[in-house]
């Protein structure tokens, strides 16, 4: 009873320590991209940016409201 009281307890903070959404996704894959551009050995000529999120989501809803159904 005590070990799967311990179980649950620990299955429910480590539901509570994730980072839901697709904001932090997409934020955190940009992030690792742009540090592995800037690995020493890359070469010189960089990709721009990728758009933020807010950027990224207008696009997105822009195509989706003029895409057929």
């Amino acid at each position: 009873m005590l070990r799967t009281l311990a179980c649950l307890s620990l299955v429910a903070l480590a539901a509570g320590c994730a980072a839901p959404g697709d904001r932090t996704w997409y934020e955190s894959l940009r992030q690792e991209n742009a540090r592995r551009q800037h690995e020493p050995g890359r070469d010189i000529n960089r990709e721009p940016p990728p758009p933020s999120y807010d950027a990224y989501e207008q696009e997105r809803q822009r195509l989706n409201q003029g895409a057929p159904r």
